[in-house]
């Protein structure tokens, strides 16, 4: 007896379908209890007289010695902690102006208790 042919057909391969996908809404995650809290934004902090990208370093110097020879008039003598914090620029434009006003002789410097005073000159 002879065996029957058979023959080995590959199926015919079946039709790509595109890839679709199913749009849903993402659920925002909950924070976990053990995760820290997230911070709290800073303080905000007044802008200073002389913002750094409009006015030159020279010029905001030189507004800011006019703002201390100002505050030194109506407050009478200071401690230079204390004008740090009661003027809105960066501490180191203060430091510069009182500089530039100790060059040219309007201000005295001397030491208060361990502290640092600024006056207008006499």
């Amino acid at each position: 007896m002879k065996k029957p042919k058979t023959t080995t057909e590959k199926p015919a391969p079946k039709a790509k379908q595109p890839n679709t996908t199913v749009a849903t809404k993402a659920t925002p995650k909950k924070p976990s209890p053990d995760k820290n809290p997230p911070k709290k934004a800073p303080a905000v902090t007044p802008k200073p007289v002389a913002a750094a990208l409009e006015i030159a370093m020279p010029e905001r110097v030189g507004l800011t010695a006019g703002n201390i020879w100002h505050y030194l008039a109506e407050n009478g003598a200071t401690p230079i902690a204390k004008l740090i914090r009661e003027l809105p620029e960066e501490e180191k434009i203060i430091q510069r102006s009182i500089g530039w006003l100790a060059q040219e002789g309007k201000i005295t410097l001397d030491t208060v208790d361990r502290a640092e005073t600024i006056a207008l000159k006499g």
